[in-house]
């Protein structure tokens, strides 16, 4: 919340000052359009970093471009494994490991 309000007060400041300099609030428009674009990229960056996904291209691991898949830890015998049934015991019985 206080990002917004930091990019609120600097894009009006921009407005403001570039309004009274070249006699066009329009002219303000566009720095303040992209101050809000730079700050709201930085702070997916940011937030996505936190989360432990790269955030490089797109939208990162959000839409499944990165990881190995989903594990499963049987819960008859714990042993880890991709797919349906534990291959050492046979078990259905699963949870799911990230």
């Amino acid at each position: 919340m206080v990002w917004i309000l930091v990019a609120l007060a600097i894009s009006l400041a921009l407005t403001w000052l570039f309004g009274y300099l070249f006699g066009s609030p329009l002219l303000g428009l566009i720095p303040a359009i992209g101050i809000f674009f730079v700050m709201s990229y930085y702070i997916r960056k940011r937030a996505m970093a936190r989360m432990g996904m790269s955030g490089t291209g797109g939208f990162g691991g959000m839409l499944g471009g990165g990881g190995g898949g989903i594990n499963y830890v049987c819960i008859a015998c714990g042993h880890r494994f991709k797919g349906g049934a534990c291959p050492r015991c046979g078990s259905k019985a699963r949870r799911a490991d990230f």
